[in-house]
C-alpha cells in the first residue's frame, strides 16, 4: 500500500500521491501520472521537487516548505515498483480540472471534548486572587469579582489566538499535508478529522468543517500531531483577530480587577 500525501504549492496547486498513482492538480488541469513511469524523484533540499520520467521527462512542483519535500521524495521512492515501464510521458494523461461537488452535510455528533486544562489553570489562580482580595480588604472584592467575565473570556480568546499562530508558523516551516476524512461533529458544529501520517499512524485535528474528505497539515515534529490543521486560507489572519479582539476584554478586565488598589 502507498503512503498518501499530499503537496500544496504557494500557487495552490496540489501534487497528490495515492494508491492509483501520481496527480499534479492546478487551477487549469489534473495530470496523472502511474508509478510505473516514474524513474525517480529528487529535491535540492529546497521547496521545489523534480519528478523525473523513465523517457526523460522531468514535472516540477512546489512542496510549499523543504520538510514537505523531503518527506514526499522519501515516500514516493519507497513507493515505486521495481520495474519501470518506458513509455514514459506517453502514458501520462492530463484532463480538464472538475469542479468539486457540493459535499453533503453529515448528521451531528455529540461527542464532546474538554477545554484546555491551561484555561482552567488560569480561571483557578484568578479565583484564588478574588479570595485573597476578599480576606484583606473586605467589600471591595467586588471589583475583582466582576472583573471574572471579562478577564476570562478575553483569555480564552487570548490563547486560541496565540496557538494559532504557532501552529501556522509551525506548518510554514516544516507542514506536510495528507488527505483526511471526517470522524465526528461536536453539537457545537466543529469538526473532527482523522488522518494517517507518514509513519502510519492514525492521528486526529480539529477544526471547521470542509466536508467528508480534507486536507491536514501536521508537523512531523510535533508529538502525536497535536500541531495540525485542516489545510485552508486566511489561518493566520483568523488567529490575528482572535488576538486583537482579546485585548479590549482583558485591558478592560485587569483594570477593573486592580481597583481595589488604586482607590481608596
Amino acid at each position: 500500500m502507498v503512503s498518501s500525501q499530499i503537496l500544496i504549492g504557494g500557487d495552490g496547486a496540489e501534487t497528490v500521491l495515492d494508491d492509483s498513482g501520481l496527480r499534479l492538480v492546478d487551477r487549469r488541469s489534473r495530470t496523472e501520472i502511474p508509478l510505473a513511469v516514474v524513474q525517480a524523484a529528487r529535491t535540492d533540499g529546497g521547496r521545489r521537487v523534480e519528478i523525473v520520467l523513465s523517457d526523460g521527462a522531468v514535472h516540477r512542483v512546489d512542496a510549499g516548505n523543504p520538510t514537505a519535500a523531503t518527506t514526499f521524495v522519501s515516500t514516493l521512492t519507497a513507493a515505486l515498483p521495481e520495474e519501470r515501464d518506458p513509455a514514459g510521458s506517453a502514458r501520462v494523461t492530463v484532463t480538464p480540472l472538475a469542479l468539486p461537488e457540493e459535499p453533503e452535510e453529515p448528521e451531528r455528533h455529540p461527542k464532546y471534548r474538554p477545554r484546555p486544562v491551561i484555561l482552567i489553570a488560569l480561571l483557578a489562580v484568578y479565583v484564588a486572587y478574588v479570595i485573597w482580595v476578599g480576606v484583606t480588604l473586605g467589600t471591595k472584592v467586588v471589583a475583582p469579582l466582576a472583573a471574572t467575565v471579562p478577564i476570562a473570556f478575553g483569555a480564552g480568546l487570548l490563547i486560541v489566538g496565540a496557538q494559532r499562530t504557532l501552529i501556522h508558523f509551525a506548518l510554514k516551516r516544516r507542514g506536510v499535508t495528507v488527505p483526511a476524512t471526517l470522524d465526528f461533529r461536536t453539537t457545537d458544529g466543529a469538526a473532527w478529522y482523522k488522518f494517517t501520517d507518514v509513519d502510519g499512524v492514525e492521528l486526529s485535528t480539529r477544526g471547521k468543517y470542509s466536508g467528508p474528505v480534507a486536507r491536514v497539515s501536521y508537523d512531523p515534529e510535533a508529538p502525536h500531531g497535536l500541531t495540525a490543521e485542516i489545510s485552508g486560507p486566511n489561518h493566520q489572519l483568523r488567529a490575528g483577530a482572535w488576538i486583537l479582539g482579546s485585548l479590549p476584554p482583558l485591558a478592560g478586565g485587569i483594570a477593573l480587577a486592580l481597583t481595589p488598589f488604586l482607590i481608596d
